[in-house]
């Protein structure tokens, strides 16, 4: 009997050494391929994340329809409460607290055998607020223009202010008294500065090559540009848009 109490257990001692023999080589597996970088020649995605550390993506690069909305102090908000978001596609920057910071977006979209829209759109985002430098290219067709913009944002004012009555106007889009006393509030935030001014075009517009500089309240007041004969001109403007003098080369 005793000999084959000792068999047993000697069968045992080499069952258990089999076993983590196998489970080390399969946590090691898994390491390795934790470790190991994996290489594709060709992926085809609506979209992918790419994460930071805390676990939430630093870049977004999608296709229209799976594109995310802007998110601001902590809140994903929806693509529809950007008039047009639905439409593009591209590769949106987020910082490590969560907040988008630009990105690059792009659409091309025939409407009938005459008329087109194509936009390409390069923004980088001010912290907490909206986009601060912009390369642009807008074409319908009729008119277009390509260049770099610049803002300025204020930065008492959060970016979220402003997406939450964008986000309230969507959700009440049924009702027409709500949508225009939200409107009324946007409206006054942008006469206030609430949501930043334009300051600097540099581009074309219709083929005219030209340099405008804006005051505080988003009107041109000084505008460099080669007029349609191909003379070097600099209009000065008041804030109505009339010009007070012009310097001709």
């Amino acid at each position: 009997m005793e000999p084959i109490l000792i068999k047993k257990i000697r069968n045992l001692k080499v069952y258990v050494l089999l076993l983590t023999v196998l489970n080390l080589v399969i946590l090691f597996s898994a390491f390795r391929d934790k470790i190991q970088s994996t290489k594709f020649e060709e992926i085809d995605a609506e979209r992918i994340n790419i994460l930071g550390d805390n676990g939430k993506p630093v870049m977004v690069l999608s296709g229209k329809k799976r594109i995310p909305g802007p998110r601001a102090d902590g809140k994903d908000y929806s693509p529809e409460i950007i008039d047009g978001r639905k439409y593009f596609a591209g590769m949106l920057f987020f910082n490590e607290v969560g907040d988008e910071v630009g990105g690059l977006i792009y659409t091309g979209l025939k409407k009938d055998s005459a008329n087109y829209s194509q936009v390409v759109h390069l923004s980088f985002d001010q912290w907490k607020q909206n986009q601060v430098v912009g390369l642009d290219y807008n074409d319908n067709g009729k008119s277009r223009y390509a260049g770099l913009r610049i803002w300025d944002r204020p930065t008492n004012v959060p970016m979220s202010k402003q997406l939450d009555l964008l986000e309230a106007m969507v959700k009440n889009k049924q009702n027409d008294q709500k949508v225009d006393s939200i409107r009324k509030i946007l409206v006054d935030a942008q006469n206030k500065g609430e949501n930043g001014v334009e300051r600097m075009f540099i581009g074309s517009k219709n083929e005219v090559a030209q340099i405008q500089l804006k005051d505080k309240k988003g009107n041109v007041r000084a505008r460099l540009y080669i007029d349609t004969a191909g003379s070097a001109k600099l209009d000065f403007l008041d804030a109505a848009g009339k010009v007070t003098k012009t310097i001709a080369e």
